[in-house]
């Protein structure tokens, strides 16, 4: 008859170690085995797009609207001498001097004042050219004064003719400058017997010319008072 020994306190410490084992897990376990770590995929990745160049400010200056040049303003030409300048400028400069006296009618003698205009030749003398073309024919003048007086002239020239008068009058000894917006020639002589001063005006200004003589007679920018007087 065997005796069964009694297991010892080691034994049945060992056994318990042995059980502790066993439950742990194993290849062969039915236990889930811890997920593998999954590689990161080492393929070509999608290249980075080229960053999309930016295109240089234009530096080039925008062209410059350039204005208009203003047009000259339109001159009528009355038919009265007493409505060449306002009230005022005729009072200050011609003032109670007679106009046009039948003592001193036109060149071919006919009254003055507004008249129908001639065609002069682009070869006639400044005056000539004028007196010729004149719609408006103005003198203040008193008959007993020997050289005192003052003349207007209003007229329209073509270009070819507007240039022969100023060329004219500056082959003559005129002074020539633009002035108005136009050009004006001017020229001034003393009188060999009374030592007064006459001068020649010729001012052209698109198709119309003014001429204005003076002889003894002093005005202060007359053409200017003209103009604008006129002007619209």
């Amino acid at each position: 008859m065997s005796h069964v020994r009694p297991l010892t306190t080691v034994t049945a410490a060992a056994l318990v170690v042995l059980a502790l084992v066993g439950c742990s897990g194993t290849p062969g376990g039915d236990a889930t085995a811890s997920p593998t770590p999954t590689a990161t995929a080492t393929g070509d990745a999608a290249p980075t797009p080229a960053p999309t160049p930016t295109a240089e400010p234009d530096t080039t200056p925008a062209p410059t609207a350039t204005a208009a040049p203003d047009a000259s303003p339109v001159v009528t030409i009355p038919t009265d001498c007493t409505q060449i300048v306002d009230t005022a400028t005729y009072q200050a400069t011609m003032g109670s001097t007679p106009l046009n006296p039948e003592a001193y009618p036109r060149r071919d003698g006919s009254a003055r004042g507004a008249r129908t205009p001639g065609v002069p030749a682009a070869g006639d003398a400044p005056f000539v050219i004028a007196d010729t073309a004149a719609e408006l024919d103005c003198l203040w003048r008193d008959p007993a004064a020997d050289v005192t007086g003052l003349s207007v002239q209003l007229g329209r020239l073509d270009e070819a003719t507007s240039a022969a008068l100023l060329q004219q009058a500056e082959a003559r000894g005129a002074s020539c400058s633009e002035a108005h917006d136009g050009r004006l020639c001017q020229q001034t002589t003393v009188d060999a017997m009374y030592g007064t001063d006459s001068t020649d005006t010729y001012f052209v200004r698109g198709d119309l010319f003014i001429a204005v003589g003076q002889s003894n007679y002093p005005t202060d920018d007359l053409l200017g008072s003209i103009l604008t007087h006129l002007s619209s």
